[in-house]
């Protein structure tokens, strides 16, 4: 028997091993689960050429029965959508003639020989939820991935949809994560495959920080697109980078995962502020955004306060301050140590997982096809952004702190816009423009990070000749970077404008 390449749609969820005893309770309203043990090997190249080029091939024992299958990946979307291709086997060998037929065919010259890269064993229990608008198949996987003398745990859920609409897999998950006894369980989408799982343990590689960048998140847009619809699908790309570097976060060291984190809930409410009058999106998501925004942010001010402003500060004192320097980065650690708790104790909540799973369902619901078009919409917004902008900023070095940073907000805020609005602005002098504007954001930046140094570390230091020594850094930083600051501005105002 052969499938002939549906696309399969998915939700994948990791669940802490704490969690797992409520979970299966709250499953068993389902009914009783079918169980099966199953052991999966993966192949590919030696130069993992099907890995490379987006295809995960893989035969499976289920009971008795071997399956062959070939899936092609969905990068790192948490609610995925992907090529499928299965035949049954008589034996427990790979058969090469059953891709000839399949988008990896091209790939696979004769003499390229397909090698074992890794296995999987877990035990799957499994449902099938008829809902009002859909049929769902739940899978609780609980096992390992094996690749050489490395392995890493499976602990998932996955819904995949039998018929209906995406958005019911979200809406699924978050009735399981809050219906039952002793709180709501925090399910949070995962992106990655256990092929992709997989590549990485045989690699013996780290997941890396997936950049929220305009490229990634408003590829594809036109014109006249409906702005709504536009939105939802950046939502939806930007909850995927979220989703990546939440997952990569709790992990891992890395400070770039909390930074890209942060940079995809400042696209995603920069976006829903320009078309607030558009759409409906729930207050209560809203709330959440604020809060996973705040509780990053304090990680990534420490973040960068001991990495790279403390360092930089300390340089420049007097050589007699070394010592109250050095017992002051110790205690900066340890705030940054706390900080980066409470991100992660955020990260794995509840309240974060159902937020992610709302992001899920609000973006994969069809727009009403109501809103203008980007076209419509850009040169009225860029306009307002613009003016709101130099507005703030009139006579920049004599505002206070708090004004000062408004202001690289309202830059923040206009740069973010450029990008949303990009497909419908004339491309040369939109990119020139959008160059100079990152330009002013840097000594923004670079001035904002000096304000947040200064009052953080005020706080800690001892005794007091290094409070002295930092008033007077912050007030030279303060002056230098709002000069440059002015000079940005400056030549911005210089620049024609890619709206009329």
């Amino acid at each position: 028997m052969t499938t002939a390449g549906p696309t399969e749609v998915e939700l994948k969820l990791t669940v802490a091993a704490a969690d797992l005893p409520r979970l299966r309770r709250r499953l068993e309203r389902f009914g009783r689960a079918r169980r099966m043990r199953l052991e999966t090997i993966y192949y590919d190249t030696a130069d993992g050429l099907l890995a490379a080029n987006g295809f995960a091939l893989r035969i499976r024992r289920a009971g008795r029965r071997w399956i062959q299958t070939l899936k092609s990946e969905a990068g790192s979307s948490a609610l995925a959508r992907r090529g499928e291709w299965e035949w049954a086997l008589t034996r427990p060998r790979l058969d090469r003639a059953r891709l000839a037929k399949t988008p990896a065919a091209s790939l696979l010259a004769p003499r390229r020989r397909l090698v074992e890269q890794f296995r999987t064993r877990f035990v799957r229990d499994t449902w099938i939820v008829d809902r009002r608008d859909a049929r769902i198949e739940l899978a609780l996987d609980v096992g390992e991935v094996i690749a050489g003398d490395r392995t890493e745990v499976i602990r998932e859920l996955e819904l995949e949809l039998k018929s209906g609409a995406a958005e019911a897999l979200p809406a699924l998950a978050l009735d399981i994560a809050r219906a039952g006894s002793g709180g709501a369980i925090a399910l949070l989408p995962y992106g990655d495959s256990k092929a992709r799982r997989g590549q990485r343990l045989a690699a013996n590689a780290a997941p890396q920080p997936v950049k929220a960048n305009a490229q990634r998140l408003f590829a594809g847009m036109r014109a006249d697109d409906d702005a709504e619809a536009a939105l939802k699908r950046a939502i939806g790309r930007a909850t995927e980078a979220l989703l990546a570097n939440a997952h990569g976060a709790l992990a891992h060291d890395d400070p770039e995962f909390i930074h890209q984190a942060r940079v995809s809930l400042r696209r995603m409410r920069s976006a829903l502020r320009l078309l607030h009058r558009h759409v409906e999106f729930p207050a209560r998501l809203s709330a959440d955004l604020r809060w996973i925004a705040r509780t990053l942010g304090a990680a990534r001010d420490w973040d960068v306060l001991v990495g790279e402003s403390l360092p930089a500060i300390a340089a420049s004192l007097d050589p007699s301050m070394a010592s109250a320097c050095e017992r002051l980065a110790a205690r900066a650690r340890q705030q940054r140590e706390h900080a980066r708790g409470q991100a992660r104790a955020a990260l794995a909540s509840p309240r974060f997982a159902a937020a992610a799973l709302a992001l899920l369902a609000w973006s994969a619901a069809p727009a009403r096809g109501t809103a203008p078009s980007l076209q419509t919409l850009a040169a009225k917004r860029l306009r307002r952004q613009h003016a709101r902008l130099f507005a703030a900023a009139h006579a920049f070095t004599g505002l206070s702190v708090e004004k000062q940073h408004r202001v690289r907000i309202l830059a923040k805020r206009l740069r973010y816009a450029l990008d949303f609005f990009a497909a419908a602005l004339p491309g040369r002098i939109a990119a020139a423009y959008s160059r100079r504007l990152a330009a002013l954001q840097d000594e923004l930046g670079a001035l904002n990070d000096a304000a947040v140094a200064h009052a953080r570390l005020r706080a800690l230091a001892r005794p007091r000749a290094l409070r002295d020594a930092l008033d007077a850094w912050a007030a030279r930083a303060r002056t230098e970077r709002a000069i440059a600051v002015e000079r940005q501005l400056a030549r911005l105002r210089e620049r024609p404008v890619p709206w009329r």
